[in-house]
């Protein structure tokens, strides 16, 4: 008696799992089941016209800014994309137009006399601004169009505002400790790897000697990232690595 009841309830558990399983997926006796419901609820929904902005004029402001030389290719993409939509549409979003404003105003405000922030800024804060520009260039997306017009657009110069959010945030400033600190080695150093160290270089090889000091810019935001331009004494490739990995070889 007891095995039957057992079976009993086992069959019961089992057939009330079956019956949940099959509501889940809406067929339970032949019937659409709560998602099929839900569906129908939301398929009910009628699509809300979305306000735009039609003014024509619109469309000239994004054709003349693609004009414009030094664009960003993230910036032009965009416009593209913006003309490509009023065409479509007709018009722009508020958002959209809020977006466009606000790049064609730090793009196309070149003539407006210089603030004092203009006159103050020096080779010492371009400096700056390009050692942090290429590390985001390096690692996308933030600030990637500000980091291209520092790089490529001469007579670009950011805000106060966005220099100061280019080159004093936590990032930027470990980048910038690594890029002023005193190299740790020197040129013709004999080095060894770490053995924590992440580079794709043979085991065997371990005794290398320094050909260049900082050969590329700082691309990781961390401390003792300078690199270094490192040859192995009994190979011919080169390689580059940060100087967290390099130790002073004990071997002679």
């Amino acid at each position: 008696m007891e095995g039957k009841h057992f079976k009993s309830s086992m069959a019961c558990h089992i057939w009330g799992d079956n019956v949940n399983r099959q509501n889940v997926l809406g067929c339970h006796g032949g019937r659409r089941g709560w998602i099929g419901d839900k569906m129908d609820y939301y398929s009910s929904y009628k699509k809300v016209a979305v306000p735009r902005i039609s003014d024509p004029n619109i469309l000239e402001r994004i054709d003349a800014l693609r004009q414009e030389k030094n664009i960003s290719p993230n910036v032009f993409s965009f416009l593209s994309s913006l003309a490509a939509g009023f065409k479509k549409y007709g018009g722009v979003t508020q958002k959209q137009y809020n977006a466009f404003c606000d790049i064609e105003k730090s793009y196309l405000n070149t003539d407006i006399a210089k603030s004092d922030w203009n006159i103050q800024y020096n080779d010492v804060h371009r400096e700056i601004a390009n050692i942090c520009a290429l590390y985001y260039c390096a690692n996308p997306p933030y600030y990637g169009d500000l980091a291209y017009r520092v790089l490529y657009d001469e007579d670009f110069i950011p805000s106060e505002k966005q220099y100061n959010a280019l080159t004093q945030n936590k990032y930027a400033l470990k980048v910038l400790q690594s890029h002023y600190a005193e190299p740790k080695f020197k040129v013709n150093d004999y080095v060894s790897l770490r053995k924590n160290n992440p580079c794709s270089i043979d085991e065997g090889i371990n005794i290398f000697a320094i050909l260049q000091v900082a050969p590329e810019p700082i691309t990781t935001a961390a401390k003792n990232t300078k690199k270094y331009k490192i040859l192995p004494l009994d190979h011919n490739e080169i390689y580059i690595v940060e100087e967290r990995w390099l130790k002073y070889s004990n071997k002679k």
